[in-house]
């Protein structure tokens, strides 16, 4: 079960152009729920992106994913 502070995170990251922490704790956690996925840019560079299980999520909550 996501905390109240993990499920503000998955929703922040939806669409958001704020950026977050990868290493902050409530990320950490989407990630070992498979929510949130690391994608790997040009440079080393890393971005933040809601995996497939964390649209999903966020489609039955009645949030619709941005992209």
């Amino acid at each position: 079960m996501l905390s109240p502070h993990e499920l503000a995170t998955l929703m922040l990251l939806n669409g958001s152009e704020r950026r977050i922490e990868s290493l902050d704790p409530d990320v950490l956690a989407l990630r070992r729920y498979e929510l949130v996925e690391v994608q790997e840019l040009r440079g080393g560079m890393a971005a933040l992106q809601i995996s497939a299980r964390g649209r999903a999520l966020l489609k039955r909550l009645g949030r619709e994913t941005a992209g």
